[in-house]
Protein backbone atom coordinates (compact mmCIF):
# COMPACT_ATOMS: atom_id res chain seq x y z
CA UNK A 1 0.00 0.00 0.00
CA UNK A 2 2.90 2.33 0.52
CA UNK A 3 5.14 1.37 -1.84
CA UNK A 4 1.96 1.85 -4.35
CA UNK A 5 1.05 5.41 -2.62
CA UNK A 6 4.87 6.30 -3.07
CA UNK A 7 4.97 5.44 -6.27
CA UNK A 8 2.03 7.36 -7.45
CA UNK A 9 3.59 10.60 -5.73
CA UNK A 10 6.78 10.23 -7.16
CA UNK A 11 5.14 10.93 -10.42
CA UNK A 12 4.83 14.16 -9.32
CA UNK A 13 8.06 16.76 -10.68
CA UNK A 14 9.26 18.70 -8.16
CA UNK A 15 12.11 20.10 -10.90
CA UNK A 16 9.49 23.17 -11.57
CA UNK A 17 9.69 24.70 -7.84
CA UNK A 18 11.99 27.09 -7.82
CA UNK A 19 12.93 29.18 -4.54
CA UNK A 20 14.30 32.33 -5.66
CA UNK A 21 18.12 32.85 -4.59
CA UNK A 22 17.86 35.65 -2.77
CA UNK A 23 18.61 35.76 1.67
CA UNK A 24 14.90 35.57 2.32
CA UNK A 25 11.50 35.12 1.35
CA UNK A 26 7.99 35.41 2.79
CA UNK A 27 5.26 32.73 2.21
CA UNK A 28 1.76 32.14 3.19
CA UNK A 29 -0.69 29.45 3.05
CA UNK A 30 -3.67 30.40 0.58
CA UNK A 31 -6.67 28.50 2.28
CA UNK A 32 -9.19 30.17 -0.34
CA UNK A 33 -6.98 29.72 -3.51
CA UNK A 34 -7.50 32.57 -4.58
CA UNK A 35 -3.49 33.83 -4.67
CA UNK A 36 -2.66 32.65 -8.45
CA UNK A 37 1.27 32.33 -8.53
CA UNK A 38 1.93 32.44 -4.69
CA UNK A 39 4.37 29.79 -3.41
CA UNK A 40 3.26 28.71 -0.03
CA UNK A 41 4.93 27.00 2.70
CA UNK A 42 4.68 23.53 1.20
CA UNK A 43 5.58 24.56 -2.25
CA UNK A 44 8.51 26.62 -0.54
CA UNK A 45 9.67 23.59 1.28
CA UNK A 46 8.76 21.26 -1.37
CA UNK A 47 11.24 23.24 -3.70
CA UNK A 48 14.16 23.66 -1.21
CA UNK A 49 13.89 19.54 -0.68
CA UNK A 50 14.37 19.52 -4.49
CA UNK A 51 17.50 21.64 -4.30
CA UNK A 52 19.00 20.21 -1.10
CA UNK A 53 22.46 18.61 -1.65
CA UNK A 54 23.85 17.96 1.26
CA UNK A 55 21.88 17.96 4.65
CA UNK A 56 17.92 18.26 5.74
CA UNK A 57 17.39 18.31 9.50
CA UNK A 58 13.96 19.18 9.78
CA UNK A 59 11.70 19.70 13.48
CA UNK A 60 8.13 19.64 13.15
CA UNK A 61 5.80 18.92 15.17
CA UNK A 62 3.68 17.33 13.00
CA UNK A 63 4.88 15.67 9.64
CA UNK A 64 2.37 13.59 7.13
CA UNK A 65 2.28 15.97 3.87
CA UNK A 66 2.47 13.24 1.39
CA UNK A 67 4.13 15.91 -1.04
CA UNK A 68 6.51 17.00 1.83
CA UNK A 69 7.10 13.40 2.75
CA UNK A 70 7.90 12.18 -0.77
CA UNK A 71 10.26 15.45 -1.37
CA UNK A 72 12.30 13.74 1.71
CA UNK A 73 12.18 10.28 0.56
CA UNK A 74 13.66 11.56 -2.66
CA UNK A 75 16.01 13.56 -1.03
CA UNK A 76 17.53 10.68 1.36
CA UNK A 77 18.02 8.57 -1.69
CA UNK A 78 20.16 10.84 -3.77
CA UNK A 79 22.19 10.89 -0.52
CA UNK A 80 21.20 13.68 1.47
CA UNK A 81 21.62 13.50 5.09
CA UNK A 82 17.78 13.48 6.44
CA UNK A 83 17.44 13.66 9.74
CA UNK A 84 14.00 14.54 11.55
CA UNK A 85 12.31 15.22 15.19
CA UNK A 86 9.09 15.20 15.90
CA UNK A 87 6.34 15.12 18.49
CA UNK A 88 5.52 11.70 19.97
CA UNK A 89 2.04 11.97 19.75
CA UNK A 90 2.32 12.11 16.20
CA UNK A 91 4.75 9.26 15.56
CA UNK A 92 2.46 7.47 13.56
CA UNK A 93 0.68 6.84 10.48
CA UNK A 94 1.18 6.13 6.80
CA UNK A 95 3.83 9.34 6.26
CA UNK A 96 5.69 7.92 9.20
CA UNK A 97 5.71 4.50 8.63
CA UNK A 98 6.85 5.56 4.76
CA UNK A 99 9.74 7.32 6.11
CA UNK A 100 11.32 4.77 8.66
CA UNK A 101 10.33 2.07 6.01
CA UNK A 102 12.77 4.31 3.43
CA UNK A 103 15.73 4.48 6.37
CA UNK A 104 15.15 7.64 7.39
CA UNK A 105 16.05 8.64 11.06
CA UNK A 106 13.16 10.27 12.93
CA UNK A 107 13.34 11.13 16.55
CA UNK A 108 10.70 12.11 18.67
CA UNK A 109 10.31 13.72 22.07
CA UNK A 110 8.58 11.25 24.55
CA UNK A 111 7.50 13.92 26.75
CA UNK A 112 4.17 14.88 28.21
CA UNK A 113 4.82 17.99 27.03
CA UNK A 114 5.17 18.76 22.96
CA UNK A 115 8.00 19.36 20.64
CA UNK A 116 6.23 21.99 18.82
CA UNK A 117 8.93 23.36 17.22
CA UNK A 118 8.69 24.04 12.87
CA UNK A 119 12.11 24.29 11.42
CA UNK A 120 14.33 22.78 8.99
CA UNK A 121 17.69 23.86 8.47
CA UNK A 122 18.98 22.86 4.89
CA UNK A 123 22.81 22.74 3.48
CA UNK A 124 23.62 24.12 6.82
CA UNK A 125 22.93 27.59 5.10
CA UNK A 126 19.07 27.89 4.93
CA UNK A 127 16.51 27.67 7.56
CA UNK A 128 12.71 27.32 6.79
CA UNK A 129 10.54 28.50 10.21
CA UNK A 130 7.14 29.94 10.79
CA UNK A 131 3.84 28.04 12.19
CA UNK A 132 3.24 25.80 9.60
CA UNK A 133 3.40 22.24 10.30
CA UNK A 134 4.02 19.77 7.19
CA UNK A 135 0.53 18.50 7.12
CA UNK A 136 -2.25 18.57 4.79
CA UNK A 137 -4.06 21.03 6.84
CA UNK A 138 -1.61 23.28 7.38
CA UNK A 139 -0.81 23.46 4.09
CA UNK A 140 -4.42 24.00 2.16
CA UNK A 141 -6.87 24.46 5.07
CA UNK A 142 -5.13 26.90 7.79
CA UNK A 143 -3.95 30.29 7.34
CA UNK A 144 -0.05 30.04 7.99
CA UNK A 145 3.40 31.55 7.20
CA UNK A 146 6.81 30.48 6.52
CA UNK A 147 10.41 32.58 6.20
CA UNK A 148 13.05 31.54 4.71
CA UNK A 149 16.65 33.02 4.77
CA UNK A 150 19.65 32.08 3.37
CA UNK A 151 22.56 32.22 6.41
CA UNK A 152 25.25 30.46 7.44
CA UNK A 153 25.65 31.60 10.99
CA UNK A 154 21.75 31.46 11.41
CA UNK A 155 21.84 28.08 9.95
CA UNK A 156 24.21 27.42 12.68
CA UNK A 157 21.73 29.03 15.86
CA UNK A 158 19.55 26.42 14.41
CA UNK A 159 21.59 23.35 14.14
CA UNK A 160 22.65 23.70 17.45
CA UNK A 161 19.22 23.74 18.75
CA UNK A 162 18.19 20.52 16.43
CA UNK A 163 21.16 18.65 17.63
CA UNK A 164 20.31 19.15 21.35
CA UNK A 165 17.27 17.12 20.26
CA UNK A 166 18.34 15.23 17.39
CA UNK A 167 21.59 13.92 18.89
CA UNK A 168 21.11 14.37 23.08
CA UNK A 169 17.75 13.38 23.09
CA UNK A 170 17.12 16.88 25.24
CA UNK A 171 13.28 18.32 25.19
CA UNK A 172 11.55 20.69 27.65
CA UNK A 173 15.09 21.75 28.94
CA UNK A 174 14.61 24.99 31.42
CA UNK A 175 18.10 26.40 30.81
CA UNK A 176 20.94 25.69 27.95
CA UNK A 177 22.65 22.96 27.85
CA UNK A 178 26.61 22.55 28.73
CA UNK A 179 29.09 24.44 30.03
CA UNK A 180 28.94 27.90 30.14
CA UNK A 181 26.36 27.74 27.14
CA UNK A 182 24.69 30.38 28.22
CA UNK A 183 27.16 32.87 27.57
CA UNK A 184 28.61 31.16 24.74
CA UNK A 185 24.93 30.55 22.90
CA UNK A 186 24.66 33.02 19.68
CA UNK A 187 21.06 33.99 19.54
CA UNK A 188 21.65 36.65 16.48
CA UNK A 189 22.63 37.13 13.00
CA UNK A 190 22.85 39.84 10.62
CA UNK A 191 21.46 38.83 7.10
CA UNK A 192 22.55 41.21 4.29
CA UNK A 193 21.64 43.73 6.92
CA UNK A 194 18.96 42.84 8.58
CA UNK A 195 19.01 42.25 12.21
CA UNK A 196 17.59 38.76 12.93
CA UNK A 197 16.83 37.16 16.46
CA UNK A 198 16.42 33.60 17.14
CA UNK A 199 15.01 32.16 20.70
CA UNK A 200 14.32 28.87 21.93
CA UNK A 201 11.54 27.95 24.63
CA UNK A 202 11.37 26.63 27.15
CA UNK A 203 15.45 27.61 28.32
CA UNK A 204 15.48 31.30 26.46
CA UNK A 205 12.30 33.01 28.34
CA UNK A 206 10.54 33.47 25.47
CA UNK A 207 7.58 35.32 26.91
CA UNK A 208 9.88 38.00 28.88
CA UNK A 209 11.89 38.24 25.61
CA UNK A 210 8.30 39.43 23.77
CA UNK A 211 7.11 41.32 26.63
CA UNK A 212 10.81 43.76 26.32
CA UNK A 213 9.28 43.96 22.53
CA UNK A 214 6.37 45.28 23.07
CA UNK A 215 7.85 47.47 26.03
CA UNK A 216 9.69 49.03 23.26
CA UNK A 217 7.01 49.60 20.37
CA UNK A 218 6.84 53.14 19.86
CA UNK A 219 3.88 53.59 17.03
CA UNK A 220 1.95 49.71 16.86
CA UNK A 221 1.76 46.20 17.64
CA UNK A 222 -0.77 44.06 15.81
CA UNK A 223 -1.28 40.21 16.26
CA UNK A 224 -2.16 37.48 14.88
CA UNK A 225 -2.58 34.47 17.51
CA UNK A 226 -3.80 30.65 16.89
CA UNK A 227 -3.68 30.74 20.97
CA UNK A 228 -3.28 33.71 23.60
CA UNK A 229 -3.67 32.77 27.12
CA UNK A 230 -0.77 34.76 28.35
CA UNK A 231 -2.46 36.93 31.22
CA UNK A 232 1.04 38.98 31.28
CA UNK A 233 0.85 39.92 27.54
CA UNK A 234 -2.41 40.51 27.48
CA UNK A 235 -2.31 43.23 30.16
CA UNK A 236 0.75 44.68 28.82
CA UNK A 237 -1.13 45.39 25.11
CA UNK A 238 -4.12 46.36 26.93
CA UNK A 239 -1.64 48.98 28.67
CA UNK A 240 -0.06 49.89 25.65
CA UNK A 241 -3.33 50.57 23.98
CA UNK A 242 -4.29 52.78 26.29
CA UNK A 243 -0.98 54.83 26.06
CA UNK A 244 -1.58 55.41 22.66
CA UNK A 245 -0.16 52.69 20.95
CA UNK A 246 -2.27 51.46 17.80
CA UNK A 247 -3.18 47.79 17.97
CA UNK A 248 -5.26 45.45 16.55
CA UNK A 249 -5.18 41.87 16.61
CA UNK A 250 -6.84 38.53 15.07
CA UNK A 251 -7.82 35.27 17.51
CA UNK A 252 -8.38 32.49 16.62
CA UNK A 253 -12.01 31.63 16.76
CA UNK A 254 -12.48 28.73 18.08
CA UNK A 255 -10.61 29.89 21.25
CA UNK A 256 -11.93 32.82 21.83
CA UNK A 257 -14.43 30.94 24.55
CA UNK A 258 -12.06 29.30 26.20
CA UNK A 259 -11.74 30.38 30.39
CA UNK A 260 -7.56 31.71 29.78
CA UNK A 261 -8.35 33.51 26.41
CA UNK A 262 -7.26 37.33 26.19
CA UNK A 263 -9.64 37.98 23.86
CA UNK A 264 -12.89 38.80 25.98
CA UNK A 265 -10.71 40.99 28.05
CA UNK A 266 -9.24 43.03 25.17
CA UNK A 267 -12.69 43.65 24.05
CA UNK A 268 -13.94 44.83 27.30
CA UNK A 269 -10.60 47.21 27.47
CA UNK A 270 -11.68 48.75 23.81
CA UNK A 271 -8.67 46.94 22.06
CA UNK A 272 -9.83 46.64 18.35
CA UNK A 273 -9.31 42.84 18.20
CA UNK A 274 -11.46 40.77 15.54
CA UNK A 275 -11.80 36.60 15.17
CA UNK A 276 -10.57 35.02 11.67
CA UNK A 277 -13.20 33.96 8.95
CA UNK A 278 -11.21 30.93 8.08
CA UNK A 279 -14.16 28.20 8.75
CA UNK A 280 -10.98 25.74 9.84
CA UNK A 281 -8.03 27.71 11.71
CA UNK A 282 -5.75 30.65 11.48
CA UNK A 283 -2.68 29.52 12.53
CA UNK A 284 -0.64 32.43 12.63
CA UNK A 285 1.53 32.75 15.60
CA UNK A 286 2.58 36.30 14.58
CA UNK A 287 3.33 40.10 16.41
CA UNK A 288 4.01 43.01 14.16
CA UNK A 289 6.02 46.11 15.86
CA UNK A 290 6.46 49.44 14.53
CA UNK A 291 6.13 48.69 11.00
CA UNK A 292 9.41 46.98 10.96
CA UNK A 293 10.01 44.27 13.38
CA UNK A 294 8.36 40.83 13.07
CA UNK A 295 8.44 37.65 15.55
CA UNK A 296 6.57 34.72 14.07
CA UNK A 297 7.57 30.73 14.51
CA UNK A 298 5.84 28.14 16.64
CA UNK A 299 5.48 30.24 19.83
CA UNK A 300 1.65 30.66 20.79
CA UNK A 301 1.30 33.41 23.43
CA UNK A 302 0.73 30.96 26.48
CA UNK A 303 2.08 29.21 29.68
CA UNK A 304 2.89 25.92 27.48
CA UNK A 305 4.21 27.40 25.21
CA UNK A 306 6.59 29.52 27.71
CA UNK A 307 7.00 26.77 29.85
CA UNK A 308 6.84 23.62 28.55
CA UNK A 309 6.70 23.10 25.17
CA UNK A 310 10.10 23.21 22.74
CA UNK A 311 9.35 26.65 20.78
CA UNK A 312 11.72 29.05 18.59
CA UNK A 313 10.73 32.66 17.47
CA UNK A 314 12.57 34.40 15.06
CA UNK A 315 12.41 38.18 15.40
CA UNK A 316 13.12 40.12 12.24
CA UNK A 317 13.64 43.84 11.70
CA UNK A 318 12.97 44.48 8.47
CA UNK A 319 10.46 47.25 7.18
CA UNK A 320 9.91 45.18 3.62
CA UNK A 321 9.32 41.78 5.59
CA UNK A 322 7.12 43.83 7.92
CA UNK A 323 4.80 44.76 5.57
CA UNK A 324 4.62 41.34 3.83
CA UNK A 325 3.26 40.11 7.02
CA UNK A 326 0.86 43.67 7.56
CA UNK A 327 -0.35 42.67 3.84
CA UNK A 328 -1.21 39.35 5.51
CA UNK A 329 -2.57 40.63 8.47
CA UNK A 330 -5.11 43.40 6.35
CA UNK A 331 -6.22 40.59 4.22
CA UNK A 332 -7.54 38.37 7.59
CA UNK A 333 -8.43 41.63 9.71
CA UNK A 334 -12.73 42.22 9.47
CA UNK A 335 -12.62 45.74 11.40
CA UNK A 336 -11.88 49.31 10.09
CA UNK A 337 -8.20 49.68 8.70
CA UNK A 338 -6.25 51.06 11.26
CA UNK A 339 -2.67 50.36 10.39
CA UNK A 340 0.06 52.39 8.79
Amino acid sequence: MHKAILAFLLVLSFSTITIPAGNWEVYFTDPGGTCSGCTTPEDALAGLLADCRSSFYGAFYDISAMRIITALIEAHRRGVDVKLVTDDENFSGPGITMLLDAGIAVVTDESPSLMHNKFAVIDRETIFTGSYNTTDNCGHKNNNNAVMFRSVELAEIYLVEFEEMFEGRIFGNKRETGPFAELTREYYADVNGIDVNVYFAPENNVERIILNRIRKAKSSVYFMCFSFTSDDIGELIISRHKEGIKVAGIFEKKGINNDYSEFTKMKIEGVPVETDSNIHVMHHKVIIIDGYRVITGSYNLSANANTKNDENIIIIDSREIAALYMKEFARLYKGKKIWE
